[in-house]
């Protein structure tokens, strides 16, 4: 990997590692060694050129299957708001007659598929090649979404009114549930192997920063479906009618044949050169002692992954009871219109992304708070908020002006560390097994899904507000399970011990105390942690020096 601009880069601030100047006018890559890793790089990257204030040609290069997942993050986040949000979900509900069932057990479908599914997805990818299994995935959401569209004109002609029409109904409800098994395959693989590659097409140390580009990506996209949603009923009526309903169904599934097209151009010969084996001998110590320490501390690292995957499920049997009808209850209880709940979920995504940034910032940033401590710390703020909505619904329903805000920034606080948990889990896994960990998430959305059954059962017999209890219970839990992760995840990413910024425990200027730990920075070069400062333009080292200004230089630059 070229280095040769990182002194160039003083601050412990998010870099931009993503897009990499691709000429430069200093002659600093006139290094044979710097051509020759600078030509093997670009055949796995993609150039992209634009002119900056109609002076400069600027030129940018992104690898390949980052590129790619950013670009499918981006109409992801589209179709999915567009169709299968607030428009989808009270389509169903006006096909079984306003009972919340449908939704519920149409959502468990979904996840069923997934949970069945998942681990045989995960091994193909591991196996057979990640961009075998993601074209197939790509076939697969194409001819969907063509059935979804058939399926909403068979709805044409069903009057929800005339109780003539309830054998239709019915039908027309069992092939939404079949058609939902196909959905959750294909998310099982967008979510799945594709963000397996994404994590094989990124170095480590920096994942965070990568998974937080593709959340703000996706997020960013997702505010553009309520928002179209918005317009097509200001302009076409905004009233809760099939009619409307469906014409914004229909433009949402549209969208998602150009995903099936997208997921075609993966390649894994574009992924990085990575060794399997990483990090196995990134530490040594000056002792016997601390040597014996790091191993004790690798062997308790093993259970980083399923400690992250078992709160993380627990997690989602907590939030699949509410997710799917908190736009039912803006529109039942609250009184809402179309627009109105649209307007909510236009500010959502907005708000996370804020969030998910200021999130990476905090954990990663100048302050160094840790991963593992920052999304604690969200998610105690999320359950909060949730509980409050609880204990002062009476107030709230009357209130809107108080109840959107408060929903919107749990929504925000409890999905905002979503980079962080990825680049946690990406972290501590082979790359070997990465797809099939991350085809466990769609065992987790089966959690999701099988609770939205439950959920839609609680809420009608008792209301929406013992759902969201519920779910406050289930994320309490999960969050004393993330806690035991404190211990193991380093508070610096990139780095092997989860006390290996704590200067304090040290001495009082901020030293180690001689100890020389070794970084892995994925170019199979260790290099050691220091405390004498380095000004050599060719070191790629870290270096602590006094807990005021202790620093951890990533490459900002680690495609090329």
């Amino acid at each position: 990997m070229n280095s040769s601009n990182n002194n160039d880069n003083d601050n412990n601030d998010l870099h931009e590692p993503l897009l990499l100047n691709g000429n430069d006018d200093d002659g600093s890559n006139d290094d044979d060694t710097d051509n020759i890793d600078s030509d093997n790089t670009n055949e796995k990257n993609i150039t992209i050129k634009f002119q900056c204030c109609k002076k400069k040609l600027i030129q940018k290069s992104v690898n390949h299957n980052v590129f790619l997942n950013l670009l499918l993050s981006v109409l992801y986040g589209i179709s999915n708001s567009l169709w299968s949000g607030t428009a989808y979900i009270a389509y169903i509900k006006k096909l079984g007659h306003n009972s919340n069932k449908p939704v519920g057990n149409i959502e468990a479908v979904s996840g069923l598929a997934s949970l069945i599914c998942a681990l045989p997805i995960g091994y193909l990818a591991d196996t057979i090649g990640r961009s075998v299994v993601i074209r197939a995935g790509g076939i697969l959401l194409f001819v969907t979404a063509i059935l979804q569209i058939s399926i909403l004109q068979y709805t044409v002609d069903i009057d929800v009114t005339n109780p003539d029409d309830d054998q239709k109904d019915t039908i027309a409800l069992w092939f939404m549930g079949g058609i939902m098994i196909f959905w959750g395959l294909g998310d099982g693989v967008v979510n799945g192997p594709c963000q397996a590659l994404f994590a094989d097409s990124t170095p480590s140390g920096t994942r965070s920063t990568y998974f937080t580009y593709q959340f703000v990506c996706y997020l960013s996209a997702s505010a553009v479906g309520p928002l179209v949603s918005i317009v097509l009923f200001q302009t076409l009526g905004d009233n809760w009618d099939m009619y409307h309903l469906r014409i914004v169904i229909y433009v949402g599934l549209i969208l998602e044949t150009g995903n099936a097209v997208l997921m075609m151009l993966f390649d894994d010969s574009k992924a990085l050169d990575e060794d399997e084996d990483a990090g196995s001998n990134e530490t040594t110590a000056a002792t016997a002692t601390a040597a014996a320490a790091s191993l004790t501390l690798k062997k308790r690292q093993e259970w980083i992954p399923y400690i992250v995957f078992i709160s993380g499920l627990i997690t989602s049997l907590g939030s699949g009871m509410t997710v799917k009808f908190f736009p039912l209850f803006f529109k039942d209880e609250v009184g809402m219109t179309p627009s109105q709940v649209q307007t909510v979920y236009v500010l959502v995504p907005l708000v996370m992304v804020i969030m998910g940034m200021l999130c990476t910032k905090i954990a990663s940033g100048p302050l160094q708070v840790g991963r593992v401590q920052t999304t604690a710390l969200y998610e105690l703020g999320g359950i909060s908020l949730l509980l409050s909505m609880v204990y002062f619904k009476k107030y709230l329903d009357v209130h809107p002006f108080l109840l959107v805000p408060i929903y919107i920034m749990r929504t925000s606080l409890m999905n905002a560390t979503y980079p962080l948990q990825e680049s946690i889990l990406m972290d501590f896994v082979p790359k070997s097994s990465r797809a099939r960990w991350k085809s466990l998430d769609s065992v987790a959305s089966f959690g999701w899904c099988g609770s939205a059954a439950f959920g839609g059962w609680l809420a009608d017999k008792y209301d929406y507000t013992h759902t969201f209890l519920c779910t406050a219970i289930f994320q309490i839990v999960a969050l004393c399970i993330w806690c035991l992760l404190l211990p193991l995840v380093p508070r610096i990413e990139g780095s092997d011990s989860s006390n290996d910024n704590n200067g304090a425990n040290n001495d009082e200027d901020g030293n180690s105390g001689g100890d020389v730990v070794v970084v892995d920075i994925d170019d199979d070069v260790n290099t050691p942690l220091v405390d004498e400062p380095s000004n050599s333009a060719a070191t790629t080292s870290c270096t602590t020096t006094t807990p005021a200004t202790t620093t951890m230089t990533e490459l900002t630059e680690p495609l090329l």
